[in-house]
């Protein structure tokens, strides 16, 4: 197996912190190759040497975010019961998720906003839905006439789950992992509304900060 061009591997990643720089504060059609070189320090030649233009560039970029967080982010655990929802192999498959997720939460927020024409939480979203489906093909190939349903609850499911990452992106400072993951098996084995009252019963119980 080939190695990797170390030298490679540092001017493209310099490309990528550039970009994302100029994406947090600035709208993509304003972003010009002259500017991504100059904060990537690079010349203009090194820049087209592994991309078409800057289009090219966030394209690749996107994809490769994407096809990353394909990989990383597991769906198991949707197939739990409500009574093995606790169990340790499904607690450990959300676990390792949501620890990859938070390691990349500049970037998703970053990328949630950016004024691009693509709109990668929805994608993200998207991603979810699809890895659900592929967890349930095995029931809807036995009951066809439910693949709608699934495809239903896969929506809800993914919405839910990427709604909980983004209010847990904006209370990081105080909501930890656990409570997320807490929150997450409460939801599946509870319900929603079930688990909502019963953090606020938690809460209540807590003595007040003096």
């Amino acid at each position: 197996m080939k190695k990797k061009d170390l030298r490679i591997v540092k001017t493209l990643s310099q490309i990528d912190r550039a970009l994302l720089k100029w994406l947090k504060d600035t709208p993509f059609q304003k972003i010009t190759v002259d500017a991504l070189c100059q904060t990537a320090m690079i010349n203009r030649s090194t820049f087209y040497k592994y991309y078409i233009d800057k289009y090219d560039l966030l394209d690749q970029y996107l994809e490769r975010t994407l096809d990353e967080f394909r990989e990383h982010v597991d769906v198991e655990f949707i197939n739990a019961t409500p009574k093995k929802i606790n169990d340790i192999s499904y607690n450990q498959d959300f676990s390792r998720t949501l620890a990859f997720i938070l390691s990349k939460k500049e970037i998703y927020l970053i990328l949630w906003d950016a004024a691009i024409d693509r709109k990668v939480y929805s994608e993200m979203t998207g991603v979810i839905h699809d890895s659900i489906l592929s967890t349930m093909v095995s029931y809807t190939e036995k009951h066809s006439n439910q693949k709608k349903y699934a495809d239903l609850y896969a929506y809800l499911f993914a919405t839910n789950m990427m709604s909980m990452v983004r209010w847990w992106f904006e209370y990081s400072e105080s909501i930890t992992q656990e409570e997320v993951e807490d929150i997450m098996a409460s939801n599946m084995e509870k319900g929603m509304f079930l688990t909502f009252k019963k953090q606020v019963n938690e809460q209540k119980r807590k003595p007040a900060d003096k």
